[in-house]
C-alpha cells in the first residue's frame, strides 16, 4: 500500500470503504521531566550509549539496540528531544526495514508506537497546544500554539501519524486530513528546511495523493518535490516519493515519444537514486541506504504502473 509522508511523511489515501479508526490521543503524561541528580545522570548515561548505537543505525540490531537505550532514559527524565528522537527512531525502524521487507504488520506497530512518542514530545515541547487541545480545540488550531522548539515533534508527529493512517484506509486518512495539513504547514513556517526540506517533500506527497479525491494537485506536488530536491539534494528519499506518488499518475504522452511523460521521469528518479553515493551525507547514509533499497523495488514495477 502506498503511504502518504511526512516525514516525512506520509501515507497514501487508499480508496477503501469502512468506518475511520480514531487515534487515542492521551493528552496527560504518565512520564516525569523532573529527576534527582542520580537519576539525571543515569538517563545522560543512557542516552550517550542510545546515540551511540544510532549512529550504527546501518545495522538493524543497533537500531533496535538505540531504542531501547532511550526508552530507559526516558522514564528515568522525559526531554522533548529524547522523545522526537523515539518518534524518528521507530518511524525509520517501520518505515525502513520492515517497509523494505513488506512486514506490514509490524511496520504499522512501529508507526503506531512513533506515533505515541510523538505525541509525549508534543505534550513537553507545547504544553499551549496540549492545553489547547484539552480545551476542545481543534488540532489543527491548537498546533498553531507550539513553537519553534517543537519543529521535531510536530514533524514526526504528522510522519507517523500520516502512515498510521494510511494503515487503517481511506477514512481514517481522511479523518486526519486537516490535522496532518495543518501541522505541517506550521513545520513549514516555523523551519523549512527541518529534516532535508521535509515539508516540502511531505506536500509533494500530500498533493499528489489528494489529487482528484480531497482537493490535492499534481502540479503543486510536483513544484514541491522540486523545490525539496533543490534544497537538500543528498537526501535521497525525496526523489523516490516523487516517483512513488507523483509519477504513475502522469499517464499521459504529452511529448509524441509513445511512453507516458511519468514513466521517462520515474525511471530518471530512481536511477538517479540507485546511483547516488549514499554517504554523501554521512548523518543520513542509513536513510540513503533504504531508500536505495526502496528504488529497486518500485524500478521492478515500472511496467505495471506504466
Amino acid at each position: 500500500m502506498r503511504a502518504i509522508v511526512m516525514a516525512a511523511l506520509v501515507g497514501v489515501v487508499s480508496v477503501s470503504g469502512g468506518c475511520a479508526t480514531t487515534y487515542d490521543e492521551k493528552l496527560d503524561s504518565t512520564l516525569k521531566s523532573d529527576a534527582s541528580d542520580d537519576e539525571s545522570a543515569q538517563a545522560e548515561q543512557l542516552i550517550a550509549e542510545g546515540d551511540a548505537l544510532w549512529a550504527e543505525r546501518a545495522d538493524e540490531a543497533k537500531l533496535k539496540a538505540a531504542l531501547a537505550k532511550w526508552e530507559l532514559a526516558v522514564k528515568l527524565k522525559a526531554t522533548p528531544d529524547l522523545a522526537a528522537k523515539l518518534a524518528r527512531g521507530h518511524y525509520f525502524l517501520g518505515d525502513g526495514y520492515y517497509a523494505v521487507r513488506d512486514e506490514a504488520e509490524a511496520r504499522d506497530s512501529e508507526y503506531q508506537i512513533g506515533l505515541d512518542w510523538a505525541n509525549e514530545a508534543l505534550k513537553l515541547a507545547a504544553p499551549e497546544y496540549a492545553a489547547a487541545k484539552a480545551a476542545g480545540k481543534p488540532h489543527e488550531e491548537a498546533i498553531r500554539l507550539a513553537p519553534k522548539e517543537a519543529v521535531p515533534a510536530m514533524y514526526w508527529y504528522s510522519s507517523n501519524l500520516g502512515k498510521w493512517a494510511a494503515s487503517k484506509g481511506f477514512a481514517t486518512r481522511l479523518q486526519y486530513k486537516e490535522a496532518l495539513k495543518g501541522t505541517m504547514e506550521h513545520v513549514k513556517s516555523l523551519d523549512e528546511n527541518y529534516y532535508y526540506a521535509g515539508a516540502w517533500r511531505y506536500f509533494g506527497a500530500y498533493e499528489a495523493a489528494t489529487a482528484g479525491l480531497a482537493g490535492g494537485s499534481l502540479e503543486k506536488s510536483q513544484e514541491n518535490f522540486v523545490k525539496a530536491i533543490e534544497m537538500a539534494p543528498a537526501y535521497l528519499g525525496t526523489k523516490v516519493l516523487f516517483a512513488d506518488y507523483l509519477c504513475p499518475k502522469l499517464q499521459k504522452d504529452t511529448d509524441g515519444d509513445g511512453q507516458p511523460d511519468g514513466k521517462v521521469l520515474f525511471k530518471r528518479l530512481l536511477e538517479e537514486v540507485i546511483a547516488a553515493d549514499a554517504n554523501a551525507d554521512p548523518e543520513i547514509a542509513a536513510e540513503n541506504a533504504i531508500e536505495q533499497q526502496k528504488a529497486k523495488k518500485l524500478l521492478t514495477k515500472i511496467d505495471d504502473l506504466f
